[in-house]
């Protein structure tokens, strides 16, 4: 969800397009330029989402998760946090916009992440962001209804390599997800286990641009 000071950034940026708008029609009548409005207006975009895209509408919507870490390294108890998150399009189709909340056994975490389809790199790509962890940029393996994501990182000096597998059920209601931890080269573990349920948006219907 964008910020409040945000919202007001993109308002005084839509301020000061429409002066600056407002600036240019002046002094063309002043010179008394009678060019039509047409030839001067920006065109219309004209260019369609990737193809790629619509391996990603499906998710888009409103789920209810529960996240129930196992007991292990970086929880010794284990524990349950649940959460809520929405996918939208992001302008003209070309992405996926998430904005995920939950809040339990990790704390409370806020999150926000964006997909596309990398035309160069033939490759889905995303950025996440959140209040606990800042900012991280990946690359996504879809596979029909399933996807798989590797991310490297390093914790108190030691080096992490997670697996994330989900997969999405046929009628895109549910998602099953599994994030397994690798800690300095060593045996992948099982830490984290997540149902997403659909509460809002009619998932069949998202694939259209």
């Amino acid at each position: 969800m964008l910020s409040k000071r945000l919202n007001r950034s993109i308002t005084l940026i839509g301020v000061l397009l429409a002066a600056t708008c407002m600036a240019t029609e002046a002094n063309m009548s002043a010179a008394g330029d009678d060019t039509p409005a047409a030839a001067i207006a920006p065109a219309a975009a004209s260019s369609q989402p990737p193809r790629e895209m619509s391996a990603l509408y499906p998710r888009v919507g409103t789920w209810q998760v529960v996240i129930r870490t196992k007991p292990g390294r970086s929880s010794p108890k284990g524990g349950v946090d649940k959460g809520v998150m929405t996918i939208t399009k992001g302008p003209g189709g070309f992405s996926i916009v998430q904005d995920f909340s939950s809040h339990g056994i990790s704390g409370y975490t806020v999150g926000q992440s964006y997909t596309w389809w990398d035309t160069n790199a033939k490759t889905y790509k995303s950025v996440w962001c959140d209040n606990m962890q800042g900012c991280t940029e990946f690359t996504t393996v879809v596979a029909g209804n399933s996807w798989i994501v590797a991310l490297d990182s390093e914790a108190d000096g030691e080096k992490i390599h997670t697996i994330i597998r989900a997969t999405m059920s046929s009628d895109h209601r549910t998602i099953h997800e599994e994030a397994t931890n690798s800690y300095n080269g060593g045996p992948a573990e099982t830490e984290t286990v997540s149902d997403y349920k659909r509460v809002i948006g009619n998932a069949m219907s998202t694939h259209g641009r």
